[in-house]
């Protein structure tokens, strides 16, 4: 798939420990109402996945009830705009099926679409960690050479910044394999993605939560900040989480004589 403006920035969201990543991305998606683009097939390598699809170029923010643009979620979807381009992997892969979704569904669209910088969000499991009190983030840059004597300061900046980022805030004076953590549980294509991006010298940042199942919303702000933060973008002036954030747990029961339930 040809997007229609090249060189943006790709958030993509790995399928990990809580789910953090898809929230995240879809408060990025809300709060700067980053339009629906399309589905891009993954060739049956996900899992099915069909839902009712929030387009945020289409809420009535003004209205008291925010409705959602009719029409269906699928487990690969593209939002985009001349700045930013997220994919959504609503679904895990298949089993044993990592690998292949890796080359022939994200390096294709990766390399056809030219990106500038490719953020990949994840979590892994706090439960599982081996030093319960260490950092609650990892973050992993993998610095494009190529981007060195570009003279436009948005991309310097943005290099250097990046650049001074590494495994657990580590000093490295490069970024190759060996930096990777041997495991992160519950990462889904986390590891993988990051060692086809260093064998395809793609100039991608990862950011690494760690995460426990539950009420992930405090996480899922707390991602997004990070993301704009390696970015270089600015927050929003106001978040605005998607709609079906409201029934997540369940709606607040009315209270009252005229609702039923007394309290």
């Amino acid at each position: 798939m040809e997007l229609p403006n090249k060189d943006t920035i790709l958030i993509l969201p790995a399928v990990s420990s809580a789910n953090v990543p898809q929230l995240a991305v879809d408060l990025l998606v809300h709060s700067f109402r980053i339009p629906f683009y399309a589905l891009l097939d993954h060739g049956g390598l996900l899992y099915p996945f069909a839902g009712p699809r929030e387009d945020p170029a289409s809420l009535e923010n003004d209205s008291a009830i925010r409705l959602p643009k009719s029409g269906i979620a699928s487990s690969l979807e593209v939002y985009h705009n001349s700045t930013v381009t997220c994919l959504i992997q609503r679904a895990p892969t298949l089993p044993a099926s990592r690998s292949l979704f890796i080359s022939k569904v994200l390096l294709p669209f990766i390399q056809q679409n030219k990106f500038s910088r490719i953020l990949l969000l994840s979590s892994t499991d706090a439960s599982r960690r081996s030093d319960p009190g260490g950092q609650k983030v990892i973050k992993i840059s993998l610095y494009d050479r190529s981007f060195q004597g570009i003279s436009t300061p948005t991309i310097l900046d943005l290099s250097r910044k990046i650049a001074t980022l590494s495994v657990d805030e580590a000093s490295q004076p490069e970024y190759e394999e060996y930096a990777l953590p041997s495991r992160l549980p519950g990462s889904g294509i986390t590891l993988p993605f990051l060692k086809a991006a260093i064998n395809h010298n793609l100039p991608a940042l990862s950011i690494i939560l760690y995460a426990y199942e539950g009420d992930n919303f405090a996480d899922a702000y707390y991602m997004a900040e990070l993301a704009l933060d390696a970015l270089a973008i600015a927050s929003p002036p106001a978040w605005t989480p998607p709609p079906s954030w409201e029934g997540v747990y369940g709606r607040k029961q009315r209270v009252g004589l005229e609702h039923g339930l007394y309290g």
